[in-house]
């Protein structure tokens, strides 16, 4: 009896190992598929600081008729010529808030002024157009006075214009400022008042060179033999061509050609 029972009993027992090696190789197949997929899982990361989702640059003008855009083609002038040499893809914002006739004082007056504050601290760059207006002042005066007269307007034009500028970098340290000197539309004067015209050109070209952050921008000397093409009817503002020339310059100066 012991003899019939005991092949049954090796029978289990070999059934008994198979099923167990068979869970064994299952349980070690799901273990190593788990850990490769653990492997593949990607590793946490920090949150990505973005910049706001507009990164348009903003230029800001400032000054008289030439800032405003006098003589020029409409809706164009130095701020939008400017930025369709520097950016085609018309990203820029331009805002002008230039008067036509503006003296240096109004400009001071004007920068100071509260509702302009964001204008000016939201600029990256500033383009001011001033002091054509107050030189004008000259074209009256007799030889005898000239000299008198000149250095009352220089200095007056001179502390608005330090007004000015010290107000700007009050509401942004770091704008790049673009001050833009003046042509002379009256070669034929009298060679004594040309010479009052270099010397208030040169004097604030110093005044811009004390500030790293501002640039003097010529233009005499590219209007000078190019009268004819280069102001509008009126003989005094800028022709569209002009104004392309100023800005042409603006962007030699400003990108260190020039």
């Amino acid at each position: 009896m012991i003899k019939k029972i005991w092949p049954l009993i090796l029978f289990a027992s070999i059934i008994l190992m198979f099923v167990f090696l068979t869970g064994l190789i299952i349980s070690i197949t799901i273990t190593n598929g788990g850990e490769k997929k653990q492997e593949t899982l990607p590793e946490a990361t920090e949150p990505i600081q973005t910049e706001p989702s507009s990164t348009n640059k903003a230029i800001l003008v400032l000054g008289d008729s030439i800032g405003f855009g006098v003589g020029d083609d409409p809706d164009m002038g130095l701020g939008k010529r400017y930025a369709a040499l520097i950016d085609p893809e018309k990203n820029m914002e331009v805002v002008n808030l230039s008067v036509s006739g503006a003296i240096s004082s109004e400009l001071a007056a004007l920068v100071t002024a509260p509702e302009n504050a964001p204008y000016i601290a939201a600029a990256d760059l500033i383009i001011i157009s001033i002091g054509g207006n107050d030189l004008s002042r000259l074209q009256s005066e007799d030889a005898r006075s000239l000299e008198v007269i000149f250095q009352e307007t220089f200095n007056a034009y001179k502390e608005n214009l330090e007004t000015t500028l010290s107000r700007i970098r009050a509401l942004n340290p770091e704008v790049q400022i673009a001050l833009v000197g003046l042509y002379n539309p009256y070669p034929e004067q009298d060679p004594r008042t040309s010479q009052k015209f270099f010397e208030w050109n040169y004097k604030t070209q110093l005044m811009a060179d004390a500030d790293l952050k501002t640039a003097y921008i010529p233009t005499d000397d590219a209007f000078k033999y190019h009268l004819d093409t280069y102001l509008a009817a009126d003989r005094f503002h800028p022709s569209n061509i002009g104004y392309q020339v100023i800005a042409e310059a603006l962007d030699r100066v400003l990108n260190g050609i020039d």
